[in-house]
């Protein structure tokens, strides 16, 4: 069988590794991932499964009530939801479903690593759209969909660790330049509800435009791997053909639909998280550090020096702070921080001060 397996000319082969979680969670701050920093109150499990049946485990999920509350939350209709493993599992369907062996697909780079993972699993050729000076190099954007020559453009808006925000108008003049040349436009929408412009708009009144979210960032709940796609009728109905059995799961849908029922305990936390991003930018532009960012959950920090961006790390790591630093190029003495309340975002800020003003 293994014999077969590896002889078959249409399974791709590629190495994949798994995310160590080699962080203190107790003591340490986290900030390198993008997710929650705080954790969440205590006994939420409690609160989250108090009022589940003895037969709830033991039965198969009927999904019909996490639709109807995700429906009523984002005011859209049913008809225009699908629900997904996180943004993942909507990336994978779209690649399995719309594209073929040879075909060319246009990301923003650098950016979220999966799009280049699912690439290479579905044998498709990536169009890099790169960025100049922190700056989305749009004159390319727009040749390559001008040139007509791909088949699907994958925007993340805002994108990581980058982010040059495309606005809704912006976005509207690329959505009818790529249906007039026939691509379909994915707009991947994580960091949504933290400042950015939506274009779920363009979703619903065109078939050739996807918008794909995740409870990940702005819910803070990446561990529960939910998300959803927001799209026309029509798209809905050939992404509902290739889904699994069951999108989600009993476990996962009791905490959506917690959060959803108690949704100011999320908008709390996120008003937290962009007043010490406000915060945190403010402060580091006033003793001359570049900040890329304003519309995430995150901020990129650009230093000038290597040994300031050394020294800095340092003390990170003496005091267990967590950031993402492992760029290379452009990027190489830049650090990604996820942001948190104004009092964590103060303890990073004079780390940074003591380092800059030495």
């Amino acid at each position: 069988m293994k014999n077969f397996i590896f002889k078959k000319k249409n399974i791709n082969i590629i190495e994949r590794i798994r995310i160590p979680e080699n962080r203190d969670l107790a003591k340490g701050t986290r900030l390198n991932r993008n997710e929650r920093v705080e954790n969440f109150e205590k006994n939420i499990l409690l609160k989250i499964f108090k009022n589940s049946k003895d037969y709830d485990l033991g039965k198969y999920p009927d999904q019909t009530q996490i639709y109807n509350i995700l429906s009523n939350f984002l005011k859209y209709k049913k008809e225009n939801i699908l629900i997904t493993s996180g943004i993942d599992g909507s990336i994978k369907s779209i690649f399995e479903i719309f594209t073929n062996h040879g075909d060319n697909v246009a990301v923003l780079s650098p950016t979220y690593a999966m799009y280049a993972v699912y690439s290479k699993l579905f044998k498709t050729k990536i169009i890099n759209i790169g960025y100049k000076n922190f700056k989305l190099e749009k004159k390319l954007l727009y040749k390559i969909i001008s040139d007509g020559k791909i088949k699907i453009l994958f925007i993340p808006n805002p994108n990581q660790p980058i982010e040059d925000n495309i606005s809704l108008k912006e976005m509207r003049k690329i959505s009818r330049l790529c249906k007039k040349k026939k691509i379909l436009l994915i707009v991947d929408e994580a960091y949504e509800m933290f400042g950015s412009e939506t274009s779920a708009k363009l979703c619903l009144q065109n078939e050739h435009v996807i918008v794909l979210r995740t409870l990940s960032k702005a819910f803070g709940l990446p561990s529960i791997r939910f998300g959803y796609v927001l799209a026309h009728r029509n798209m809905i109905k050939i992404l509902n053909s290739y889904r699994l059995s069951y999108e989600s799961n009993y476990l996962t849908d009791k905490v959506v639909s917690y959060f959803i029922k108690n949704f100011n305990k999320i908008k709390k936390y996120n008003e937290k998280v962009i007043k010490g991003r406000n915060y945190f930018k403010n402060n580091l532009q006033n003793i001359g550090v570049e900040v890329i960012g304003g519309k995430a959950n995150f901020l990129l920090i650009c230093f000038k020096k290597k040994q300031i961006f050394n020294n800095v790390l340092k003390k990170f790591k003496k005091f267990k702070i967590y950031v993402k630093s492992n760029y290379s190029g452009d990027l190489e003495n830049c650090i990604l921080v996820t942001c948190g309340s104004i009092k964590t975002m103060k303890k990073l800020f004079k780390i940074i001060k003591l380092e800059i003003l030495k």
